[in-house]
């Protein structure tokens, strides 16, 4: 079987086996996390900086996750106000977990 992307001009040859898998397969919904942090990875939520309500600039640092002993900072993707804070510090987190939410 072959299958067409016509958005890409790209083409990918399937075996039956593989078309039966690719037909039943559901599709991965894609879901906007531009307003989220999430965890990069699992680890413990050691500072939140900001709180619910706060206005904050974009790559303002809003929370820190140790993970293997090292400091992942993570940052604000834009600028806007804290709507929801879902963990507080001390937490364990998973990765892609979320820690908050933008308006």
């Amino acid at each position: 079987a072959v299958v067409s992307t016509q958005s890409t001009g790209e083409l990918t040859v399937l075996t039956p086996l593989q078309q039966h898998f690719m037909d039943v397969m559901p599709e991965k919904p894609i879901i906007d996390t531009s307003n989220l942090i999430l965890s990069p990875m699992p680890g413990s939520l050691s500072v939140i900086s900001v709180s619910e309500g706060d206005e904050v600039l974009e790559g303002t640092e809003v929370a820190v996750v140790v993970a293997m002993k090292m400091n992942n900072s993570l940052k604000a993707p834009k600028s806007g106000k804290i709507k929801k804070i879902y963990a507080k510090v001390g937490d364990v987190v998973d990765g892609d977990q979320k820690i908050m939410e933008f308006h």
